[in-house]
């Protein structure tokens, strides 16, 4: 009996190398094949992305609406109604985005570069008021700013830059749109018939693996599935607070475009901690097309209220909607940033807070296994 199982496992040692070995020599043709198999099934990817996100809003919608009927069980024509309601909202956010927020910050910024010299001089000309009392000094700086023309260049490169990163966003959103409506139709249909998907999913575990372990995989899969929407519902409102409080002080100090910005924030606040930047840097350029110092004034209060949200109310807000302490909370946004960019923002505090519960799940299975085991 062990002679045969030492074969079976010396066969599938060597079909592994074999294996191995074919997709080292084909490498490049691999590559090729994943890269394409990807490209086929991002719209459905994404549709199961935005199934999800749209689960979130369709099942508080679903809730309410039973609530108000008295209705216990979901039926066809409360899903039908919850899923257009989720749907008109995720897509009015999406029309504001691309057709006011976007071309506005374009045309703001194209100001921007056509004032660019007259920035530059406004901004000579009022630190050279505040060094004439240190002539050394006034000097110095005047040396500085005595070939603008490399300066404007720079900034000129820079600001063209952004500019035609907004274009390309804008060209790249319009050239997927046949994806994105995909990418849609796929979410309705998982949205519609999430139950029956669920249940085909644990027949299929059921059928091939043994039913604690299928029993395990589902309840990880639920785990996820709460934490994940406790983590967008907790990202929003975050966002919201933010937003809202950006518009209040720059509303007080009377900043320009504290309407523009404080909704630019809040978008850019999704990204988890550090998003909120990618606003302060726009945010600084546009103020600067009106005055160069209330850009630097609006730069040092937004770090202040970005210190504010990501040490208090970000960790409290979202860290708690998902089950973790402040502390683990940067942590985990922190080092998913390090290692996987604006992605590993979005996915590390989530993926942290479910690994967290396991963790804490199969702690307390195993203390209460070793205290059992004492007392017999």
């Amino acid at each position: 009996m062990s002679n045969k199982i030492d074969i079976k496992k010396i066969i599938l040692l060597v079909i592994i190398a074999l294996v191995a070995y074919l997709a080292i020599a084909n490498f490049k043709i691999i590559e090729l094949l994943i890269s394409k198999l990807a490209k086929a099934l991002f719209p459905f990817l994404l549709g199961i992305i935005l199934a999800f996100v749209l689960n979130i809003f369709m099942s508080k919608i679903e809730n309410l609406i039973k609530k108000i009927t008295n209705t216990k069980k979901t039926t066809r024509f409360i899903r039908l109604i919850s899923i257009s309601l989720s749907l008109i909202i995720f897509l009015l956010f999406l029309t504001f985005v691309s057709l006011e927020l976007v071309p506005e910050l374009i045309k703001n910024i194209e100001t921007l570069i056509k004032n660019i010299p007259g920035i530059i001089n406004d901004i000579e000309e009022y630190l050279l008021g505040i060094l004439s009392d240190y002539p050394e000094i006034q000097n110095k700086f005047i040396s500085i700013f005595n070939d603008t023309t490399n300066l404007n260049q720079i900034l000129m490169n820079i600001l063209n830059y952004l500019v035609n990163g907004s274009i390309n966003i804008v060209a790249n959103f319009v050239s997927s749109i046949i994806t994105f409506f995909t990418a849609i139709v796929f979410a309705i249909y998982m949205l519609s018939q999430k139950e029956y998907l669920i249940n085909g999913l644990q027949k299929v575990l059921n059928a091939y693996l043994s039913k604690e372990k299928a029993n395990k995989i589902m309840s990880i899969g639920k785990l996820s599935n709460i934490t994940f929407s406790k983590f967008v519902s907790g990202q929003c409102l975050e966002a919201v607070i933010l937003g809202t409080i950006f518009f209040i002080v720059l509303t007080i100090f009377r900043f320009p475009y504290a309407l523009l910005i404080s909704v630019l924030t809040t978008i850019t606040a999704l990204i988890p901690i550090f998003g909120a930047l990618i606003a302060m840097v726009i945010g600084a350029i546009l103020i600067a097309t009106i005055s160069p110092i209330q850009a630097l004034i609006f730069i040092a209060i937004f770090l202040i209220i970005q210190q504010i949200e990501g040490n208090l109310i970000y960790p409290k807000v979202v860290g708690k909607s998902v089950g973790l302490s402040p502390i683990w909370t940067l942590l985990s946004v922190t080092v998913g940033g390090s290692l996987f960019g604006i992605m590993g923002m979005l996915v590390g505090l989530p993926l942290a807070s479910i690994l967290y519960a396991l963790i804490v799940k199969d702690v307390n299975v195993r203390i209460k296994k070793g205290t059992n085991k004492r007392i017999s």
